[in-house]
């Protein structure tokens, strides 16, 4: 393949994506490429000699009426072979179309095309690594591409053509020793896909120079990198000499001319000044400014703190997502580096295992496993490694859990670090960590502020601290104060450690080392602790099972029983086992030391080494820090003197038949907001926290009692959104004559759900979330939907049954129109902006389970002090968990859509006024049941078209 390849360029649509259900095609377009141009066209539509599914005449536009008039396949085949004949075939998932294609050649009569072919799609996967979708339409948007009609053949035809013209230029600017290490780990590529590599590292060969490599490239120890920019201390600039903006027109004259300052906007940017700007004349309070979607909340709060930061005194912002911290640091404060009057310098800072280890990705390299998914990704990482400044790997955007790989290359923390290792100097978690030094704003998510918040303990003066996504922060503080560990996982840990150790079938260490009498030595040492350790733990087990499980009365859950250990019982456990648990300590502080002594010694004589022994040399490392964690863990439960038993809900989790090793230990600290106050606000100045959703009323104590703050202290601000949501979206109350007959979670109301989302969606098919409080009620309703038919002819994902909530989010964004069935995360965590969420059912109202024993204990403490914990904890929690689910649907102004709630406990119960009252809902409510609703959601959305 070269330039003057001829590349047909082709995209079909057809009446269904399974060949083996004899569909057919609709419309075929294909563009010929050739010396770097389109040089022609071509586009047709065809009979199918059949009916076209709605779902089908909806997606692409092309009706039955319409195909009746098209040749039929057979008509239009001697032309379509003689266009695609002698050419590369091209397409956008090429192992869709041109199976496809030749199976309706085949069908007619015709043999199938032996040709070349070539998929865009790993090409822009492998090329284009950072991108978050590969979509064709985000392709193009990516790009500038004109593609004005997604799913026509013709539309899609011409903007995968483009994107070829893209990608051939993209290939051709690749460093050479890239290139020549992409040939090597050998993806497995659609087709002749990899043929493109191939013939461009042919091209390279016959050069008579070797091109040099661009400035911004360097070469480190075989691995082509981007070279990291001069971190020489910055001189100090001085803020006094610059005026902030109070004005509203003063700041215009900052932001970029297509950004208009807004009113809501203006008075959170000088509420946030003014508190701090003159801690003289009066001391600065702690900030609660809630801060609806659309105000631009982020510009909100950058704005003014650069008015007011320095390096020696930052900003920490703390933020929920991957997206927003990206969003921060690569959109708000580079736009505000444009208009401001000295420059500011930011760093996103994560745990150490988001960044990649170069020194294990450069020895793992060549190494083969048995995934095809390793090879591809490898080739990828190549790529990322030429444009990457930070080396984090969410850049990728892989789904680390279930991608090995990089399990094997996430960095382990800059303690284990080697000033002699070849890549010492171009270590990207030193590099963020030396870029902090001098950072205005450090961008960080809520976990990692929460775990980290003693790093910035150190700093000379205290910076100041800005919380993002509020009721997010609150609930990341629980869960990471929050421990579970289940023993049986440590020793099969502790096995695999004695199997890296002692194996047969494959390189041990031992042998590995045999010839360093100090490892040697290090190795035999660590295989004995390690069975002494061993037999300690399941000593231990036993004996706290028999302390707390046998003969004692357990509450049954669904899957499991569990029981919560009285605080009095936890303290005679504790002491009792102090002779175990010391031996466990003392023997955990010897293996430290050997790994340690393990580690330096093989950095000191790497070349002696083979790949393969790495990889057997990383999977320990591996497997020693994954107990290093476990048992740190279950120390961290049973190692504990009274007040901390005090301060803690200690609880155990047992399979129904009692078997000791599903044993689990469960903690969680009794009282986060001390833990909060009491730790990491007082490192940081006055703390203002914001959020489009904080408040669950004008006049609950919740937040302020769930954040650990001092209403009297705190400056409150509620600002006005500049929606319109009276225009952009209706609420429908879904009332039935049964409403008092159901319990929410009974198979009779889940029965009436699984048939009110069918009637809704085949009314209006809008891509649709459904929201419940549980991920067993998602699984019957699926089920239901099953039974049905319904998911034979509709597209729906369900959480917990089709994957995770990241990975069902990717698939409901690409496949238009869909159903998802979510719960948790999908109240608050996801954005599904413009058409990519138009309908949004609430099956369940999100209330906590009693039951739980963290909640459990939480609502003992409230009855203690003559609260009823119904009205102090849960109601508010469940209306801000509502209102930011509702919140899902209108993401900007240019949004538009319906909200169900079917749950009748908010017409039905006296609870339900006081949520609808704290809604601070402005969109139209309309009560009634299904059918009055689905009839007006009908008249809503044609008034919208």
């Amino acid at each position: 393949m070269n330039s003057k390849t001829t590349f047909a360029v082709v995209d079909i649509e057809t009446t269904g994506t399974d060949l083996s259900a004899d569909n057919r095609t609709i419309q075929f377009s294909c563009c010929l490429v050739s010396n770097n141009q389109i040089i022609k066209t071509y586009v047709t539509d065809i009979n199918p000699q059949r009916e076209v599914p709605n779902r089908i005449v909806q997606l692409t536009g092309i009706s039955n009426e319409r195909l009746k008039k098209a040749k039929t396949f057979d008509q239009v085949a001697p032309e379509l072979y003689q266009l695609l004949n002698n050419t590369v075939f091209v397409a956008h998932n090429v192992n869709f179309d041109f199976p496809f294609i030749n199976a309706e050649f085949q069908r007619v009569g015709y043999p199938e095309l032996q040709i070349e072919a070539i998929d865009t799609v790993t090409l822009s996967q492998i090329l284009l690594p950072t991108l978050a979708s590969y979509r064709l339409q985000d392709l193009s948007a990516y790009f500038n591409i004109e593609h004005d009609h997604p799913h026509t053949a013709d539309s899609d035809a011409k903007a995968t053509a483009k994107l070829l013209l893209i990608l051939l230029r993209q290939i051709q600017t690749l460093p050479r020793t890239t290139l020549e290490q992409i040939i090597s780990v050998n993806p497995s590529l659609p087709q002749d896909t990899m043929q493109v590599f191939l013939d461009a590292d042919e091209r390279n060969r016959h050069q008579a120079h070797t091109p040099k490599l661009a400035d911004q490239l360097r070469v480190s120890s075989g691995l082509v990198l981007r070279k990291h920019d001069d971190l020489k201390n910055l001189p100090p600039v001085d803020k006094q000499q610059f005026h902030y903006p109070k004005t509203k027109k003063a700041k215009q004259r900052i932001l970029p001319d297509n950004l208009e300052s807004r009113l809501e906007q203006n008075k959170m940017m000088n509420l946030i000044y003014n508190n701090y700007a003159d801690p003289s004349h009066h001391e600065a309070k702690t900030l609660l400014i809630e801060a609806p979607t659309g105000i631009g909340k982020s510009l909100g709060y950058c704005l003014p703190l650069s008015y007011l930061v320095s390096s020696k005194k930052p900003a920490v912002i703390s933020t929920s997502t991957t997206y927003l911290q990206f969003q921060l640091q690569n959109q708000t404060l580079p736009m505000l580096n444009q208009g401001l009057p000295f420059k500011i310098h930011s760093v996103i800072l994560k745990g150490a295992s988001h960044y990649i280890d170069l020194y294990k990705f450069r020895n793992l390299l060549f190494v083969p496993d048995n995934s095809s998914q390793t090879a591809f990704i490898k080739a990828q990482i190549l790529v990322w490694l030429t444009v990457t400044t930070t080396g984090d790997l969410d850049e990728l955007h892989l789904n680390v859990d279930q991608t090995p790989f990089v399990w094997k290359i996430q960095h382990t923390g800059v303690k284990w670090l080697d000033p002699n290792e070849p890549f010492y100097d171009d270590d990207f978690l030193r590099y963020n960590l030396k870029k902090a030094e001098n950072a205005d704003f450090i961008i960080v998510n809520h976990s990692y502020l929460i775990k980290n918040w003693q790093y910035f303990k150190a700093l000379s003066v205290k910076p100041y601290l800005l919380i993002d996504e509020t009721q997010q922060f609150a609930e990341t503080a629980i869960r990471n104060n929050q421990e579970k560990i289940n023993p049986l996982g440590l020793i099969t840990t502790i096995n695999k450690l004695l199997g890296n150790i002692n194996q047969t079938h494959e390189a041990n260490i031992r042998e590995i080392v045999g010839d360093d009498a100090i490892l040697a030595n290090a190795v035999n040492e660590m295989d004995t602790q390690l069975k002494q350790v061993k037999d300690l733990v399941s000593e231990l087990i036993q004996t706290i099972f028999e302390q707390v499980v046998k003969g004692k009365k357990l509450h049954r859950n669904s899957a499991f029983f569990e029981r919560l250990i009285p605080i009095t019982e936890m303290k005679t456990m504790v002491a009792a086992d102090q002779p175990i648990i010391q031996q466990i300590g003392a023997i955990h502080d010897q293996l430290d030391s050997l790994l340690v002594t393990l580690n330096t010694q093989i950095d000191h004589n790497t070349d002696v080494y083979t790949n393969h022994d790495f990889m057997s040399i990383y999977s320990f490392f591996e497997n020693y820090n994954e107990f290093n964690h476990l048992l740190r863990l279950l120390l961290s439960i049973v190692d504990v003197d009274d007040q901390a038993i005090e301060q803690h809900v200690t609880w155990v989790t047992i399979n129904h038949v009692k078997d000791v090793n599903s044993l689990s230990l469960n903690r969680g600290i009794l009282k986060t907001e001390d833990y909060l106050r009491e730790h990491l606000y007082s490192v940081f100045e006055p703390v203002t926290f914001t959020g489009a959703t904080i408040f669950s009323s004008r006049r609950s104590q919740f937040i302020y009692n769930l954040l650990g703050i001092d209403r009297d202290q705190s400056s409150i601000k509620r600002l006005k959104s500049d929606f319109s949501p009276q225009d952009q979206a209706r609420l429908y109350l879904v009332t039935d004559k049964d409403d008092q007959k159901f319990t929410t979670n009974s198979d009779a109301y889940l029965k009436r759900v699984a048939e009110d989302i069918q009637a809704i969606y085949k009314n209006e098919p809008r891509q649709t979330l459904v929201l419940f409080n549980s991920l067993n009620a998602i699984e019957r309703i699926y089920q239901m939907l099953q039974e049905s038919r319904f998911t034979a002819t509709h597209f729906v994902l369900a959480q917990g049954v089709h994957g995770t909530a990241s990975k069902i989010s990717k698939q409901f964004i690409h496949h238009e129109p869909a159903i998802l069935l979510g719960a948790n995360t999908f109240w608050q965590g996801v954005d599904f902006p413009h058409s990519l969420l138009e309908n949004l059912i609430v099956a369940q109202l999100p209330f906590d389970t009693p039951s739980d024993p963290y909640n459990h204990a939480l609502y003992s403490i409230e009855r203690s002090k003559g609260k009823n914990p119904f009205y102090s904890i849960t109601l508010p929690k469940a209306t801000l968990r509502l209102r930011q689910g509702m919140g899902r649907l209108l993401r900007t102004k240019d949004d538009y859509g319906t909200i169900f709630i079917l749950d009748p406990r908010l017409l039905t119960k006296r609870y339900g006024s006081t949520i609808l009252a704290n809604l601070r809902n402005e969109i139209p409510i309309i009560k009634g049941n299904i059918s009055d609703c689905i009839l007006d959601m009908v008249k809503f959305f044609e008034s919208r078209n």
